[in-house]
Order: structure tokens, then C-alpha cells, then sequence
């Protein structure tokens, strides 16, 4: 027999809503994606859902953020039905109606099924282009950090507040931070979808907010962080999350601090220690007491594992870990990510705050 298993998976993708709707009836989509508790985790249903299905970039491409399980759409049949991928093609050509269709109907199902392939590809090509401009514009659309205006002063208040106020970091890359008066909250975005269509409704309400960019190697913003603030007091939004990202932000970090060089890191050739972590507002609070390194915050700990740590103006590596107690899945992540950085072949140590879960809860 002829390998169907790329029919199969182009199949299942054509109809990742239905699949999903089928083998995870308790989820929901959310934007592009099905969001849903782990079927094969006791006492899931309890917590945050954190299985999370692709329905429009990277199609039936899944992840559990809690359990760590992940794969392909074949991957999330097995794993839904508690079966193998023997037993998982078996339910998929039933889903798809394949045992019943004759030669010709194969044929023609195997045709269209690589022509939906080739187009789907063409497209991701253009939504990535489509999603990095986005993000340009997204960065930009805020006030540069220096220009003055009340949406400045106000997030400014708001990291003093903090503890960790712009004014106290020596080398603070202005090019980073932006100020908006008013940033829509797209998670908040109403939507419909018919035939395949997604169309915005009503759009999500609207916050004063610091926009953040997320720089790759070569200094291009690809990811812009929006952290959105509450209008009327130095706190942040009443929404959850308070913070977004929008863009492509593997591979790309925030620099808060540029160290001695003070020369951004995209453009800067002399070795100078490095300090890695998570949040914004951990960078910022490290920042406070430390002139003699560049500071960058990943956005999350995918991010720290994919920072461009390998540029010639990092001479060694310090990561500034979040405790994360009791969240066993987040310390697994943690030291997948150390393990990534140390590929660098730098000097590397780890260090944590002894308050709290971060440094910004010590300042």
C-alpha cells in the first residue's frame, strides 16, 4: 500500500477544528488556537488549561505548557486516545472517511490533499512576512522612551513603583522601551469564523502601555512585549495576562541594560558579561546596583533557550532564574534552557533571589 500518512496529515489539518472539537470536547478555540485541559492528567480540569492546539499556524502542532507532552497531529490522536500511532492512523482514516472511498475518490483526495499542501505553505511564507511587519508597527506605534508625555510619565511611576525604576539603570538602551497612551488589548478582541474566515467583531479594550522590542541577533525587531497598565493608578491592567506578545520571539531578546560598552548588543564586538532573565522587570530591578554587564530579559523560558548568546559581546554568561517553587514543569524548562546556553562554550553560573520568586520581589 502507498504511504498515506501525508494525505492523512493534510486531512486532518484541512479539518483541525472538527479533530479538535472530537478528541478534546472541553477546550475552546482562542484566536488561532484550541486551548483545552489535558485529558490524560488527573485533576487537570482543576487548573489553568495549558494544552494548546495550532488551527492556524503550524496546523494540529501541540503543546501541554503543564505536563510538558507535545508532537504532531498524528502525535495528538495517539495521545488524546491513549493509543499508539499504528492505532491513531486507524481512527484518522476513519475520521477522514478514507476506508469507504473508492480508487477514484482516493486519487482525487490525494490530489487535493498535496495541492492544499503546496498552498498552505505559500501562505505560511506570507503570514510570517505579514506577522513581523505587524510587529514593526506594533513597536513603533508607541513614544519613544525620552519624549515626555503623560503615557511616559505614567509607566514610568509604575516601575518605580516596583521597585525598579528606569532613572536607576546606568546603561538603560532607550531604544528598547516605548510609551503608548492607549494600546489595544487584542487578547480582548471579539471574533466570528465561518467558512475557514476569522473576522475581528469588536475590538479588545484599550490601556496606556510600554511597548517592548524584542531584538534578534542582528538588531531587527521581530517580537514586540506589550505590557498594558492600569489607567489610573501605577499598576498593571485588570486584565489576564497583563502582558502580550506579538511576533516572532524565539531567538530575540529585550535589552534593558547595555553594560560598560553602553553600546547595543547588535552593534557591539567587545566581551562584556551577560545577565539572563525572564521578565522585564527582573531585568530592570538587576539593573538598579549593576554597571558592569548587559542585562537582556527573554520574555519567557523558551526565549532564554534560544538567546543569541553566541555574539562576540557576551563574554560569559550569568542566568537569573526564577525560583518557580512548586512548579516542577518550570524547573525542567529552566534547566533545558542552561543546557542550551552552555552550548555557547562561555563561562556560566545561576544565580537566584532569596525572596520571593524573582529579583524584582527581593527589590
Amino acid at each position: 500500500m502507498l504511504n498515506d500518512i501525508p494525505e492523512i496529515k493534510q486531512g486532518l489539518k484541512d479539518r483541525i477544528a472538527d479533530l479538535c472539537a472530537a478528541l478534546l470536547p472541553r477546550g475552546k478555540r482562542e484566536g488561532g488556537m484550541w486551548v483545552s485541559h489535558n485529558p490524560r492528567v488527573a485533576g487537570d480540569d482543576k487548573k489553568i488549561p495549558a494544552l494548546k492546539v495550532g488551527l492556524q499556524r503550524d496546523k494540529g502542532a501541540w503543546i501541554c505548557w503543564r505536563s510538558g507532552d507535545k508532537g504532531d497531529v498524528i502525535k495528538l490522536i495517539a495521545f488524546c486516545l491513549g493509543t499508539d500511532t499504528r492505532g491513531a492512523l486507524q481512527w484518522a482514516r476513519d475520521f477522514l472517511g478514507l476506508r469507504t472511498m473508492s480508487r477514484e475518490e482516493r486519487q482525487q483526495f490525494r490530489a487535493a490533499a498535496q495541492q492544499r499542501e503546496s498552498h498552505e505553505a505559500e501562505q505560511a511564507v506570507k503570514a510570517r512576512a505579514f506577522k513581523l511587519r505587524k510587529a514593526i508597527e506594533l513597536f513603533e506605534l508607541a513614544a519613544p522612551c525620552g519624549s515626555g508625555g503623560a503615557a511616559e510619565a505614567h509607566a514610568r511611576d509604575y516601575f518605580r513603583g516596583r521597585g525598579c525604576g528606569l532613572e536607576g539603570v546606568t546603561s538603560l538602551n532607550s531604544e528598547t522601551l516605548r510609551f503608548s497612551p492607549a494600546s489595544e488589548w487584542w487578547k480582548g478582541a471579539e471574533w466570528t469564523y465561518h467558512d475557514g474566515q476569522r473576522r475581528r467583531v469588536k475590538p479588545g479594550p484599550k490601556f496606556p502601555a510600554v511597548h517592548t522590542a524584542m531584538r534578534q541577533a542582528t538588531g531587527i525587531v521581530t517580537c514586540c512585549h506589550v505590557t498594558f497598565l492600569d489607567p489610573l493608578t501605577p499598576a498593571k491592567a485588570p486584565v489576564a495576562p497583563p502582558k502580550l506578545m506579538f511576533g516572532e520571539a524565539l531567538g530575540a531578546v529585550i535589552e534593558i541594560a547595555m553594560g560598560p560598552s553602553a553600546t547595543p548588543f547588535w552593534l557591539c564586538a567587545t566581551p562584556h558579561p551577560l545577565i539572563i532573565c525572564e521578565g522585564i522587570e527582573t531585568a530592570l530591578s538587576l539593573a538598579q546596583g549593576i554597571a558592569d554587564a548587559r542585562i537582556w530579559a527573554a520574555g519567557s523560558l523558551a526565549g532564554m533557550r534560544h538567546a543569541p548568546v553566541q555574539l562576540s559581546c557576551v563574554s560569559d554568561i550569568t542566568v537569573a532564574r526564577d525560583n518557580n517553587a512548586g512548579n516542577a514543569q518550570a524547573q525542567a524548562q529552566l534547566m533545558d534552557a542552561v543546557q542550551a546556553l552552555s552550548e555557547a562554550e562561555k563561562p556560566l553560573v545561576i544565580m537566584q533571589s532569596h525572596v520571593g520568586d524573582d529579583f524584582n520581589d527581593l527589590m
